[in-house]
């Protein structure tokens, strides 16, 4: 269990989901992504997901990461969090499927609504060839 200085304990598991905008080159489309995590400290977490960012003009793009996540306190519940880590994308199309692994990063925030769920707004951008994927979300996670 994580703890701060004069805080409760904090669950170390959770999950969630996130909803968002995902832009492929010259078009964006509406995508979804689900991930679990582990946070070891108040600082630090990792974290593994799925999602389906893409789909559209028979294009699909699926994507399974695992990224470390730094969580930087600036109010009581309130906290930036950057990602950084390794993403495998695949893209679908009438040309063929390819997948690679990649770099991720993102920049955003996090509210802790209580001990056990937090909602978050994020950007992430995964480097693919030979376009960048990026991704506008909001999201929430659960605490177990």
């Amino acid at each position: 269990q994580a703890q701060t200085a004069g805080a409760p304990l904090v669950p170390n598991i959770y999950a969630g989901v996130e909803v968002g905008q995902s832009d492929v080159g010259s078009e964006d489309d509406i995508g979804f992504k689900i991930f679990g995590g582990y946070q070891f400290t108040r600082n630090l977490a990792a974290e593994i997901g799925y999602g389906m960012l893409f789909d559209k003009s028979d294009v699909e793009v699926t994507l399974l990461e695992l990224v470390g996540v730094g969580l930087f306190p600036i109010a009581n519940q309130f906290s930036l969090i950057g990602k950084f880590g390794f993403a495998n994308v695949e893209v679908d199309s009438p040309g063929g499927s390819r997948d690679k692994t990649e770099l991720t990063y993102g920049i955003g925030v996090q509210f802790d609504m209580g001990r056990n769920l937090a909602l978050r707004a994020l950007w992430q951008r995964y480097d693919t060839d030979p376009d960048e994927v990026d991704w506008i979300a909001i999201g929430a996670a659960w605490r177990f």
